[in-house]
């Protein structure tokens, strides 16, 4: 009969426990020896003669026995093996695969310690787009490792959720932090620990709540809210700068994000077009910005928006159409852009009923229609004149004012022309402290008055503030800075001719 495999822990076990009954050998199959060692037992303890003599058997036979067990067990596994009883080998396998699992299990918490490693040095850089990334590599290893509910996951899956919120993917922190406090709650983490995911997760829900009040209800939608608002503060910035190229970049890339977020006719893709469609006309890329404005126009009336809305675009319209020499199209919708903007004032004055003024006017003085153009600069001026004192756009303001008094120099007008100009001079000292290009148009066309009159200590000083300020605000625009060197340079050799026949001149 073939028993069943025996542990060789338990053989050894009952020959400690209970040797001198035989129980190790009884256990091991060998029920004769178990017998006679039982038998000498009983025959020792009975007192009969000769009854030592079994006693003393028994000692050396058990010693003897220490080494039986091994060779009792290793002839069992080499019978097993031959009889193809897979018991032996799956106990070995068992224990060989834990000594694996343990190997592999300090390899993988090795692991852990570099990405943590990493981790520290991408949130040190503020790179937490890099950060989650190592933070989820970790947090798969930790569940690897520990096969269930740990202290370790759980701190690891709180780190997790802080990279996320920073990351503002407030969703994705959401649930790593609630995971790290119910894995907390169930092997009953240290209340410090506890604390930090339980502010960690207040923070978040904060983050939630504010994303949920700017209209984003995602964390794709947040991303994307928040690439919106980067790109168009960039846009805003270069264009403050003076670098159209680059507010064209960044102005497209919000265009982009913007269509992304609302996925279709929106408020905010509509701006974003009227801008971008602006900033064309101004590097003179007329085609993009025509195509722009008009998109602009055709969602304006898909959302049924007001007149506000199409003013924008409407007068960027108007400014290609003139650039383009079609004076007509031109005039009808700047006269469209002066309506809207009067009714959108209800009838008051605005930027925006300035601007328009100042705009048709410009068309009428490109076209030789000085009378015209004298009559909207003249109604600009009275709107101008509405406004609050120092509020407002102050380069529109100045630039119609260097307008309408270019209009009279240009008829030689120059005690109309100069107020113009000298107000216009006091909002740019306003605004900027008279550093700017409009300042620059205003003391050149001052400096020419002043010569024209005979002037010339007064021109010579306007000239060489012209010069200054084109050097500062426009360093590229070398024609400006040349025409300032050539009117200094004109108006100081007069005035070297003048002082050197005053030196001749006989004293009387």
């Amino acid at each position: 009969m073939t028993l069943p495999p025996r542990r060789r822990s338990y053989a050894y076990l009952l020959w400690l426990v209970g040797g001198f009954i035989g129980a190790h050998r009884f256990y091991l199959g060998s029920y004769l020896g178990g017998a006679a060692q039982l038998a000498l037992l009983l025959y020792g303890v009975a007192g009969l003669p000769g009854s030592r003599f079994g006693l003393a058997l028994v000692l050396p036979w058990m010693l003897f026995d220490v080494y039986w067990i091994y060779r009792r067990m290793k002839q069992q596994d080499g019978a097993a093996v031959e009889d193809g009883d897979e018991a032996p080998i799956r106990q070995r396998t068992r224990r060989a695969g834990t000594r694996e699992a343990k190997e592999y299990d300090l390899a993988a918490l090795a692991e852990v310690n570099k990405l943590q490693e990493r981790f520290v040095a991408a949130a040190e850089a503020e790179d937490w787009a890099g950060a989650v990334a190592i933070a989820e590599q970790i947090v798969a290893t930790a569940r690897r490792v520990f096969k269930g509910p740990h202290q370790n996951l759980a701190m690891t899956l709180c780190m997790l959720g802080q990279a996320c919120y920073q990351f503002k993917a407030f969703d994705r922190a959401r649930a790593s932090l609630e995971e790290s406090l119910s894995i907390g709650r169930k092997i009953g983490m240290p209340a410090e620990d506890m604390d930090i995911a339980r502010k960690a997760l207040d923070l978040t829900l904060t983050g939630i709540a504010e994303r949920k009040a700017h209209g984003a209800a995602s964390d794709e939608e947040g991303a994307l809210l928040n690439l919106l608002e980067d790109r168009d503060a960039r846009y805003r910035d270069a264009l403050a700068q003076g670098d159209l190229p680059r507010a064209e970049k960044f102005c497209a890339e919000a265009v982009t994000a913007s269509r992304r977020l609302y996925g279709g006719a929106d408020r905010a893709v509509v701006l974003q077009l009227a801008s971008y469609a602006e900033l064309c006309r101004r590097l003179q890329w007329y085609d993009k910005a025509q195509a722009s404005a008009d998109e602009a126009l055709a969602m304006i009336g898909l959302l049924g928006l007001d007149d506000s809305w199409r003013r924008g675009p409407t007068n960027t319209l108007a400014l290609l159409h003139a650039a383009a020499g079609r004076a007509e199209e031109a005039e009808a919708l700047y006269k469209k852009t002066i309506a809207m903007a009067v009714a959108e004032a209800r009838g008051g004055s605005s930027d925006g009923v300035v601007r328009a003024f100042n705009n048709l006017a410009f068309l009428y003085a490109e076209s030789g229609q000085d009378a015209k153009a004298e009559l909207c600069y003249a109604r600009a001026l009275v709107h101008l004149d509405k406004l609050p004192p120092g509020e407002g756009d102050a380069e529109l303001h100045s630039d119609m004012l260097n307008n309408f008094a270019s209009l009279f120099m240009a008829r030689r007008e120059f005690d109309k022309a100069r107020p113009l100009f000298e107000r216009s001079l006091d909002i740019q000292q306003g605004s900027c402290r008279g550093i700017s290009q409009a300042a620059a148009t205003a003391h050149n066309d001052l400096g020419l008055i002043a010569q024209e009159e005979g002037d010339l200590r007064q021109a010579l000083m306007h000239f060489k503030r012209t010069l200054l300020l084109n050097q500062i605000c426009a360093p590229d625009h070398f024609r400006n800075i040349d025409n300032a060197q050539r009117n200094i340079d004109s108006v100081s050799m007069v005035l070297a001719t003048v002082a050197r026949a005053a030196r001749m001149e006989p004293s009387t």
